[in-house]
């Protein structure tokens, strides 16, 4: 699910950017920033987008289990955890105008798209119902933890969050015979 939303952002990002920028250098990037020994991993003029943390979103949590009947059956499927995805988008270009350039046309085109819904994004996988985003704003001293973090140098960049990606696994956790009926006796009388 995490890879299906990010390769969806990055897919309508990627064709923005092209109608946006024309023939220009505007290829989008899924995948890590630099490999294990801190070397650049994404090529030479692309915008990289890189997972960079996963949170709960506590406030939409579901405690109890998801109940259906399936073929007569009932069947009880664990809560759904919903999940935020906290996104790098790293400009790397050979001209830094250019690497600006692009990060100003992904900026407005987040401002002008913050949410995606299947009415208004049919390339939206069916599994997901939403997907809104958001830019994050972190200060010097958090720009160089997140860097220093992903073992690399910084980058013209900007952080985003993407909200409600919802993950269920699909093994339930107990079957049985709906209930169909409730009797009632009244004791005492």
């Amino acid at each position: 699910m995490i890879d299906t939303a990010l390769e969806f952002v990055a897919e309508e990002l990627n064709a923005h950017l092209r109608k946006r920028m024309g023939n220009e250098l505007s290829t989008v990037d899924l995948g890590p920033v630099v490999d294990e020994r801190g070397n650049w991993v994404g090529p030479m003029d692309t915008l990289r987008v890189t997972l960079f943390q996963i949170d709960e979103e506590r406030v939409l949590r579901a405690q109890m289990p998801e109940r259906t009947v399936v073929a007569g059956r009932e069947v009880m499927l664990p809560p759904p955890i919903k999940l935020n995805l906290v996104l790098l988008l790293s400009a790397r270009y050979q001209q830094y105008a250019q690497a600006l350039r692009t990060l100003s046309h992904t900026m407005a085109f987040f401002q002008a798209r913050p949410v995606f819904t299947p009415a208004d994004s049919p390339a939206l996988p069916d599994n997901l119902e939403r997907l809104s985003i958001d830019l994050v704003t972190y200060g010097p001293e958090q720009l160089n933890q997140m860097w220093t973090c992903l073992g690399a140098k910084h980058l013209p960049s900007a952080v985003y969050r993407v909200r409600l990606v919802a993950l269920q696994d699909s093994e339930p956790i107990g079957t049985g015979a709906p209930i169909t009926t409730i009797e009632t006796t009244l004791h005492g009388r």
